[in-house]
């Protein structure tokens, strides 16, 4: 049976409020009382997450920053894969030329260079918020990743830019339609769980994964159960057509299907 549960955050375990719904709560709740983990893989900062992971009466491991980051229950830092100065500068000369927000998670900060209240509203129930900088004054050292927020087909001639300026050696996807992500290649959701997974002498097959977005498809080919939502990128569906769906985040879809699945 399955041993342990991870999940996405935005589009997937929270709803369009961009918080956990009560019922979702009670449905984890009632699986860890049955000795099953849990475990939230996100693209988010870790200083986001944690807020969201203390609402749960359990402790658990954070993927964070798309797999950049891993944190274990106490909060230390098992794993990290930065991106190297040259790279962040030549990303950096690349997005430039584009009409988009611009943002940098560097150690224990989120960086931007102009106020955007789009961006600041997924993050408005955790406190963790950006800071005004100057990019060009940014020390380059410990910065995981950088996102860009605009409409999707501008995102995408970016995407297109980077890819054939950088190849593999980056890890260039979408988190929602309006936000592209770029870590370097060592960081994706299913490498940090695969990491997390070995510590707790747990095998893949004995997981079961949920997420919506392109930055899940790692995560969710990793498991012996992965689950896309109903509100999932189109992209994600065509990639992964074997896999399993569920409801969309605002229909409870991650509790829906782990009730039917356990027989809660």
């Amino acid at each position: 049976m399955y041993q342990l549960i991870a999940t996405d955050l935005d589009g997937t375990l929270l709803n369009a409020e961009h918080q956990i719904s009560e019922h979702t709560q009670q449905t984890i709740a009632r699986l860890y009382e049955q000795n099953i983990k849990f475990l939230i893989a996100t693209g988010r900062h870790y200083n986001d997450v944690r807020p969201i992971a203390d609402q749960f009466d359990f402790p658990m491991y954070l993927i964070t920053s798309n797999g950049a980051r891993v944190h274990n229950k106490a909060g230390e830092v098992l794993y990290r894969a930065d991106l190297s100065s040259a790279e962040i500068t030549r990303i950096l000369e690349l997005s430039a030329r584009y009409p988009l927000h611009r943002n940098i998670y560097h150690e224990d900060n989120w960086y931007v260079e102009e106020n955007n209240e789009y961006v600041r509203s997924f993050n408005k129930h955790s406190g963790f918020n950006y800071q005004l900088t100057d990019f060009d004054r940014l020390d380059h050292q410990h910065i995981c990743k950088l996102f860009f927020v605009a409409e999707h087909e501008l995102l995408q001639q970016l995407e297109k830019e980077l890819v054939d300026e950088f190849g593999d050696s980056l890890n260039i996807t979408f988190s929602l339609p309006d936000c592209l992500e770029v870590m370097t290649a060592k960081a994706n959701k299913g490498a940090a769980l695969q990491a997390v997974l070995e510590q707790k002498s747990i095998a893949p097959e004995h997981c079961i994964a949920f997420g919506d977005g392109l930055n899940d498809k790692e995560m969710l080919s990793l498991v012996g159960k992965g689950v896309i939502m109903a509100n999932a990128h189109d992209r994600l569906k065509l990639t992964l057509p074997h896999l399993e769906q569920t409801l969309s985040n605002k229909e409870n879809g991650v509790a829906e299907f782990l009730i039917g699945t356990f027989k809660l």
